[in-house]
């Protein structure tokens, strides 16, 4: 049975690289193609060779956009709106990052929620696990 999951992760890597091969991207339409296989994959269930894939690509697509000067704009986004965003793109439950960090579930929420400033431990603990810099929370 091993080799059959062996077998189909090589399949669908293989077939993967055949729709969209893993090379430097060097233009735009490249690396839209490459966003849209992205989207596509992340939205089933990829399995081991997929993941693998992607991996890759993702990185490809990361070093195009630096090496064409291409960043977010983060600047008009709350440190919450960041928090809540890194959340999802986990897929954990606030109560679940609060037992991560150490901090009360009610205490992260209302943080969130701008009813309470942020804690240092907090932001220590949420720099950390969310690669989130420190200083955007002192904003």
């Amino acid at each position: 049975m091993r080799a059959i999951s062996k077998t189909n992760r090589a399949d669908s890597y293989l077939h993967l690289i055949g729709e969209f091969p893993l090379r430097r991207i060097k233009t735009p339409a490249e690396s839209a193609r490459a966003k849209r296989i992205v989207l596509r994959l992340s939205t089933q269930k990829p399995d081991r060779g997929a993941l693998d894939y992607l991996d890759v690509l993702i990185d490809l697509i990361v070093r195009y956009e630096q090496d064409t000067g291409q960043t977010l704009d983060l600047s008009d986004l709350s440190v919450a709106d960041l928090v809540r965003h890194r959340i999802e793109e986990r897929g954990i439950s606030v109560s679940s990052l609060a037992r991560q960090i150490g901090v009360a579930q009610s205490n992260l929420s209302e943080m969130l929620a701008g009813k309470r400033a942020w804690s240092k431990a907090a932001i220590r603990a949420l720099s950390k696990n969310l690669n989130i810099r420190a200083e955007r929370f002192l904003d």
